[in-house]
């Protein structure tokens, strides 16, 4: 997700522009070959056998999900297609490396929060003609994920689709809350609801701190709320703003429980308490889709989920898409195929699949939504469906600012909160200050 994925736009990549464009001035790295290849303008017909290479991360795609969701349905569905991995995980893969080899790939996963990145790489290209040519419906994709493709990219067209979604929900732990006489949590719950909850379970017992809940990062809640974290009319930050001020208050009441953020919990991280829960000392976790994973290999833990808490001021509102968006690169001399690639990946078919296993899908289909986890045997019983019932937030632009940057920058203002080392007030203009000069490095660079 988002979160996890915040690989920096690092100065390598303006030179690696210059690189791309003389690399792709030769062969080019979309087709397998050298000079004889066709020209990059001309696809390839649909028909022909071709080769996608698609560039993705273990994070975005696991060696198993990525035959399983991408390269044996294409050969199911297009047998004239092959399917081609290339694992930017690994050593030497990245797309900077790629780029510098004159290996192009034919599809780009990122997350919305750095899609910005392939422009900075000379890789962006529009897709609504090919997909209008292969009569690929976009109404059966959720309206709010086709504009966080767009306003990720800073394009007013669609560069690539997204491919799934990672849902959020409450995560609990039964036991605990039967343990301290505390009702369960419930589907359509509040911050300010589930703080309440998080009062009554925070305490010591047997020599054991108890905690009521984690909530994330700050920017969760900015991400929930679609706040804007710059004016780019006027480059300049805007987190010293009543919007912010008053979700870093709402935040600021989450943690202030005595007892909650003692310890080793002092300082914020999901995975450090995403074990807490696991272990049976964190009663709640705001948490997405990756912790089912670590909850199937916790058969004995009592757990359930129920939808993720609302903001009063965005009522239903979940989270933001968390998707890696699949985009067709430029040089690519088989568009054809890698729209075909992405048709296969948003079937209905494939959705369900990977919606059974875990992961929402970005469609708007109920039918398909209605199998959430039913793949799993472990979920049977679980109110896992409630973390497909939110509405997906729109997402606020990005623009030229590396996503990862603004994100270090809030956490470190709200860590001060936490810490009691700044009022919100000195917090926010504290990070106003350093977004602006992020601001201004990022437009020194563009020059």
């Amino acid at each position: 997700m988002d979160g996890r994925t915040k690989g920096s736009r690092t100065a390598a990549v303006a030179g690696c522009i210059a690189v791309l464009l003389s690399a792709c001035a030769g062969s080019g790295g979309g087709g397998e070959g050298g000079a004889k290849e066709p020209d990059s303008k001309t696809p390839a017909p649909a028909n022909e056998p071709a080769t996608v290479k698609v560039a993705a991360s273990n994070i975005q795609f696991s060696e198993e999900d990525f035959n399983r969701y991408l390269a044996e349905p294409v050969k199911k569905k297009y047998p004239h297609i092959t399917v081609e991995r290339i694992n930017t995980s690994e050593k030497g893969n990245s797309l900077t490396d790629l780029i510098a080899a004159g290996n192009i790939p034919d599809l780009v996963g990122f997350y919305p929060g750095n899609l910005a990145t392939v422009n900075d790489l000379g890789l962006t290209t529009n897709i609504e003609e090919l997909i209008k040519k292969h009569k690929f419906d976009l109404t059966r994709i959720v309206p709010e994920a086709l504009d966080a493709v767009k306003m990720a990219s800073n394009q007013p067209y669609l560069t690539g689709l997204p491919s799934y979604h990672n849902p959020f929900g409450l995560f609990y732990n039964k036991d605990l809350f039967d343990k301290f006489g505390v009702p369960y949590p419930k589907d359509g719950m509040t911050w300010d609801e589930v703080r309440d909850l998080s009062l009554k379970l925070t305490r010591k017992d047997g020599g054991v701190q108890f905690r009521g809940l984690y909530a994330d990062f700050l920017y969760r809640g900015a991400r929930q709320l679609s706040l804007p974290y710059a004016d780019f009319k006027t480059n300049k930050a805007t987190l010293n703003t009543d919007d912010w001020q008053e979700l870093m208050k709402l935040w600021e009441s989450l943690y202030a429980i005595p007892g909650l953020m003692d310890g080793s919990y002092k300082t914020l991280g999901y995975s450090a308490n995403e074990q807490s829960f696991l272990k049976g000392e964190l009663a709640m976790l705001a948490g997405y889709s990756n912790t089912l994973a670590a909850l199937r290999k916790t058969p004995n833990m009592q757990w359930d989920v129920v939808t993720y808490p609302s903001n009063k001021k965005a009522p239903g509102v979940g989270h933001r898409l968390d998707s890696p968006v699949l985009s067709v690169t430029a040089q690519s001399k088989a568009k054809d195929a890698a729209l075909q690639v992405l048709e296969a990946l948003l079937s209905d078919e494939v959705q369900t699949e990977i919606v059974r296993n875990g992961r929402m899908t970005v469609l708007n289909s109920q039918t398909v939504k209605d199998q959430f986890g039913k793949g799993i045997p472990e979920f049977q019983g679980k109110n896992v469906a409630a973390m497909t019932k939110p509405k997906m937030a729109p997402m606020v632009a990005v623009q030229f600012l590396n996503e990862g940057t603004v994100d270090s920058i809030t956490n470190k203002a709200f860590q001060a909160v936490v810490d009691k080392t700044a009022d919100i007030n000195t917090a926010l203009r504290t990070a106003d200050e350093e977004l602006n000069k992020h601001i201004q490095e990022q437009l020194q660079k563009r020059k």
